[in-house]
């Protein structure tokens, strides 16, 4: 299929080195996006349920305040 030999040597190259770190930055930096991704929908869909839990408490207290 390759030839082996001549890719190991292009991947030993400045110019091949050159690829291989700008594909490693690449890979990284789409993985960091969906870290962010994952991290920021598992935090919003918590931070919006407290939100929904505090309003719904407030609906409660309203409705049925405390007699003292």
């Amino acid at each position: 299929m390759f030839d082996q030999q001549a890719l190991l040597d292009y991947l030993s190259s400045p110019e091949g080195i050159n690829k291989i770190i700008a594909g490693i930055i690449i890979i990284g930096a789409i993985n960091a996006i969906f870290i962010n991704f994952s991290v920021r929908s598992t935090y919003g869909a918590v931070k919006k349920e407290k939100n929904r839990l505090i309003m719904q408490q407030k609906k409660i207290n309203k409705l049925y305040p405390k007699q003292e």
